[in-house]
């Protein structure tokens, strides 16, 4: 049985034409978030303060993004847009830690568009 994509009137091609020319607003309407600094596995001198540098596309339904050190409650709350973001965090003590940015909504529901890193402090 042979199965033909692309008969007659070309119908079939301008489908696909147009599927594939809605992929990027698809990928922008899902919303990301890039973590910059510090990169994954890092090892940081203790004693120097940790920047943390983000990129954020916001979804639909997101609002601005949580920042979390170490699954705490998040310390914080801040507007994603026109990133490139940065904060300075809080000292953080020798040994491992993960930080995660969360996009939330305007009622700071996580959305499910995160990024994470683990690194470590020396």
């Amino acid at each position: 049985m042979r199965i033909h994509l692309f008969y007659k009137g070309n119908v079939m091609k301008k489908f696909l034409l147009v599927a594939l020319l809605a992929l990027p607003q698809i990928a922008l309407a899902a919303g990301s978030i890039t973590i910059l600094s510090p990169k994954e596995g890092a090892t940081l001198p203790s004693g120097s303060g940790v920047k943390l540098e983000y990129n954020v596309t916001l979804s639909p339904d997101g609002n601005h993004v949580h920042v979390y050190v170490d699954n705490q409650d998040p310390i914080v709350d801040r507007n994603a847009h026109g990133c490139p973001c940065s904060i300075d965090l809080p000292q953080l003590s020798s040994g491992n830690h993960v930080i995660a940015v969360k996009e939330a909504t305007v009622s700071h529901v996580l959305t499910g568009v995160e990024s994470s890193v683990k690194f470590s402090v020396k």
